[in-house]
C-alpha cells in the first residue's frame, strides 16, 4: 500500500473527507485503476452529499472490477439516499451475492426493507447479518426497527439495550433508542439519549429533530399530533391513501349533517399540517429551544406565524369595518399556510419546485381576488374561487408526493 493511500485511509476514519479526497487524487493520478482507492474515493463523494461525482467513481470502479461487491455496496446507498429504494434492494443483493459474508450488507439491506414498509423480511436480513457478526450495530438497531413495527417492543427494546452494552458511544444508537421512548410516549427517557446521542455526534440531524419532537410532545396536543403521525409512518402507502379517502369522505358526510361538525374536522384536519411550524414558532422564541431549530424550520415557523397574524388582523377588521377586500385578504392569507408549512418537506428538489409553483400561483390568485374584490365589491370572485380549488388540489398532490418518498 503506497503512503499516499495510507493517508488517505486514516483521513476517512477522522471524516476528513475534503482531505482524503486530495490526497486520493494524488494517489490515482499514477495508479488510475487502484479499484481500493476508487472506493475510498466514492465512499468520501457519499459522505459529502456529492452523488454525481460519487455515481462517476462507481461506475469506473465497475468497468475496472465488474465483480466488486464494494462497488454494489456504495452503488445501492447511492441509491438508498436518492430514495429509488427497489435499485437500491437491487444492487445490494447483489453485493451480498458476491460477498455473502459481511454483516453490514445485510444491515442496509433490512434498512432498504424497512423504508418500503416489509417489516418482516427487514428482521430477517438483519438476523442473517447478526448471525455473523452479533454486535454489528447497524444490523443490530435494524432488528430494533423491525421489531418493533412488528409490535414485538419489549425485544426491540432488549436489542437495543445489548447494542450500547457492546458499544455505549455509538450516537445513532442512543437515537434511535430515543425515537423508540418517544415513540412508546416516556418523553424524559427519550430527552436523555437524544442529548447523548448530540454529545456523541452534534452533528446527527435525526438526533436533533428527536429532541426538539420529545421537547415539544411535553404538549398534550402536540402528543396526539405525535401519535397520529407515528400511526401513518408505520401504514403502507396504499393504506395512507385509504385513510385519506375515508377522512376526505367523512368531512363531505360531516357537511351535510352539520356545518358546526365539519368545521371542527377542517380545523382538527388542517392542524395535522400546521401544528409542526406553529409549535418551532413558540420553540424560536424559547431561550433553549431555538439552538434546536434549523434555519429552514425557523424560516418556515415564521412565515406561517406571519400569515395567521394577517389573516386573523384582516378577518377581525372585516369583521368590525365590513371593508370587502378584506374577506378575500384573509381567506388567502389562511389558505397559504396550508402550502407554505409543508412545500419544503419533500426530499426531492423536484417535487419541491412543484409543491412551491402551486404555493406561488395560490398567493397571487388570492392577492388577484383582493385586487378584483375592490373593483366588483364581491369578496368572492373567480380569482379567489381558483385559489380555493389550488388549495384543495394541493392537500392530494402533497400527500401523493410525501407518501411516494417514504
Amino acid at each position: 500500500m503506497s503512503a499516499l493511500l495510507e493517508r488517505a485511509g486514516i483521513l476517512v476514519q477522522q471524516s476528513r473527507y475534503s482531505d482524503a479526497i486530495k490526497t486520493l487524487h494524488q494517489h490515482l493520478y499514477e495508479h488510475s485503476t487502484d479499484t481500493e482507492a476508487l472506493y475510498l474515493l466514492a465512499l468520501c463523494h457519499l459522505q459529502m452529499d456529492a452523488y454525481k461525482d460519487a455515481e462517476e467513481v462507481i461506475e469506473n470502479g465497475l468497468s475496472i472490477s465488474p465483480d466488486d461487491d464494494r462497488f454494489f455496496y456504495l452503488k445501492s446507498r447511492l441509491l438508498l439516499d436518492k430514495k429509488d429504494y427497489k435499485q437500491a434492494g437491487e444492487f445490494i443483493a447483489e453485493a451480498v451475492a458476491l460477498n455473502p459474508i459481511i454483516p453490514h450488507y445485510f444491515g442496509v439491506w433490512s434498512q432498504i426493507l424497512l423504508l418500503q414498509r416489509n417489516h418482516a423480511e427487514a428482521l430477517k436480513k438483519a438476523e442473517e447479518g447478526l448471525a455473523f457478526d452479533p454486535t454489528d450495530q447497524l444490523c443490530l438497531n435494524m432488528r430494533s426497527h423491525a421489531l418493533y413495527n412488528l409490535d414485538q417492543k419489549d425485544d426491540a427494546f432488549s436489542g437495543l439495550r445489548a447494542a450500547l452494552e457492546s458499544n455505549p458511544e455509538n450516537a445513532y444508537t442512543h437515537a434511535n433508542m430515543g425515537w423508540k421512548y418517544l415513540e412508546s410516549g416516556k418523553q424524559d427517557e427519550a430527552l436523555t439519549h437524544f442529548r447523548e446521542a448530540l454529545r456523541l455526534d452534534p452533528n446527527l440531524d435525526w438526533a436533533r429533530n428527536g429532541m426538539v419532537q420529545a421537547i415539544k410532545s411535553k404538549y398534550w396536543l402536540y402528543r396526539m399530533f405525535l401519535k397520529y403521525s407515528f400511526f401513518m409512518g408505520r401504514q403502507s402507502n396504499r393504506m395512507q391513501w385509504v385513510i385519506l379517502v375515508c377522512v376526505f369522505l367523512l368531512t363531505r358526510i360531516a357537511n351535510q349533517v352539520s356545518p358546526v361538525l365539519y368545521v371542527i374536522l377542517s380545523v382538527v384536519i388542517l392542524s395535522t399540517w400546521l401544528i409542526g411550524p406553529v409549535s418551532n414558532l413558540f420553540l424560536r422564541f424559547n431561550a433553549y429551544g431555538r439552538y434546536l431549530l434549523s434555519e429552514k424550520e425557523m424560516r418556515i415557523a415564521e412565515c406561517v406565524g406571519g400569515l395567521l397574524l394577517i389573516a386573523a388582523l384582516s378577518g377581525g377588521a372585516y369583521a368590525l369595518a365590513g371593508w370587502v377586500w378584506l374577506l378575500p385578504l384573509c381567506l388567502t392569507t389562511a389558505m397559504l399556510t396550508l402550502p407554505v408549512a409543508t412545500m419544503e418537506s419533500p426530499e426531492r428538489p423536484r417535487n419541491r419546485w412543484i409543491l412551491r409553483g402551486i404555493t406561488i400561483a395560490i398567493g397571487v390568485l388570492g392577492l388577484a381576488g383582493v385586487a378584483a374584490s375592490l373593483l366588483v365589491n364581491d369578496p368572492f370572485t373567480l380569482p379567489l374561487v381558483l385559489a380555493m380549488l389550488f388549495t384543495f388540489g394541493y392537500q392530494w398532490v402533497v400527500n401523493g408526493i410525501i407518501s411516494r418518498e417514504r
